[in-house]
């Protein structure tokens, strides 16, 4: 299976001088840090989409507007990027009708009908075998716990005929926040119907990593979101590996679908990412991820 890892001014260093190998870059769909990326190495986008509003269409997290298809179509082109993801995050402020915390079946329901809604819009522009749900938390407290039931993931997946962006770290947390069996939660996802995998490491964001953010300049109010919490995205522990072993084994011996493409969605290009990314770790983690991806201990 392709690796793919977050493009990072760090990792691009490791990559030109021979540290690391990858066969893909992830970037987000910023036209100047593409283009960037392009010039080293294949890249494929993640675009910041949102689905469950249940308005008939995806949102575009960054700008708070309806997707500009146009654009997204472009970058498409422009990377060769095979599928067009969305994360399935109804959020509360969309759905003053649903609590928060509900995961009452009148809840669940209601709400998997709306995401559905928006997800057929995006397969009637796309055709389902080009669109990719991604599976979300709901540590923030941000995102309705109805929208990470591991039943309304399936229910999407299996009703629009999409396919499945499975995010470990997700499906971890959202476990953690229905204080589920980590496995027993995973096992009730459309794995079957994996497309992509994305991996990354789970840590408590404690006074360690706010004092790096802090160094680095990052607004207090941003600081908040994570202090206290844990977090994906960070590097792997031992315990980190260990899940991300058997996640493999379960690839290799059939029990999930194969995916395009496995990514370490550790680093990135903005500050706060900056700030986060150590090149030592990227240097060690990257080979060994790269070869449990392809059966090798």
């Amino acid at each position: 299976m392709p690796l793919a890892v977050n493009y990072s001014l760090a990792a691009a260093e490791l990559f030109r001088t021979g540290q690391i190998q990858l066969d893909w870059w992830k970037c987000p769909a910023w036209p100047d840090a593409i283009a960037a990326s392009l010039k080293i190495h294949s890249t494929y986008v993640h675009f910041p989409l949102q689905v469950g509003a249940g308005i008939g269409d995806a949102m575009d997290m960054e700008t708070r507007q309806p997707a500009d298809w146009g654009k997204v179509e472009a970058l498409l082109a422009q990377t060769g990027t095979p599928f067009v993801n969305a994360h399935l995050a109804p959020t509360a402020k969309d759905h003053p009708d649903i609590p928060i915390d509900s995961t009452d079946p009148v809840h669940v329901e209601m709400l998997t009908e709306r995401v559905i809604r928006d997800v057929r819009a995006m397969v009637e522009r796309f055709g389902a075998e080009r669109v990719i749900v991604e599976n979300e938390h709901g540590v923030g407290n941000s995102h309705l716990r109805a929208g990470f039931v591991p039943q309304v993931v399936r229910r999407v997946v299996e009703e629009t005929g999409c396919g499945f962006l499975f995010d470990l770290g997700h499906a971890r947390l959202a476990s953690h926040c229905l204080d589920a069996d980590v496995r027993g939660y995973i096992r009730a996802l459309p794995v079957e119907r994996t497309r992509e995998i994305h991996v990354s490491g789970i840590q408590f964001f404690d006074d360690r990593w706010t004092e790096v953010l802090r160094q680095a300049g990052i607004d207090a109010s941003v600081i908040r979101q994570f202090a206290g919490r844990l977090s994906d995205h960070l590097p792997m522990t031992d315990e980190d590996w260990e899940f991300h072993a058997w996640a493999m084994d379960q690839v290799h011996k059939g029990s999930w679908a194969q995916p395009w493409i496995v990514t370490l969605e550790y680093g990135g290009i903005s500050p706060l990412w900056e700030a986060i990314t150590d090149p030592s770790v990227l240097a060690v983690q990257i080979p060994r991820l790269y070869k449990l991806v392809n059966g090798r201990k």
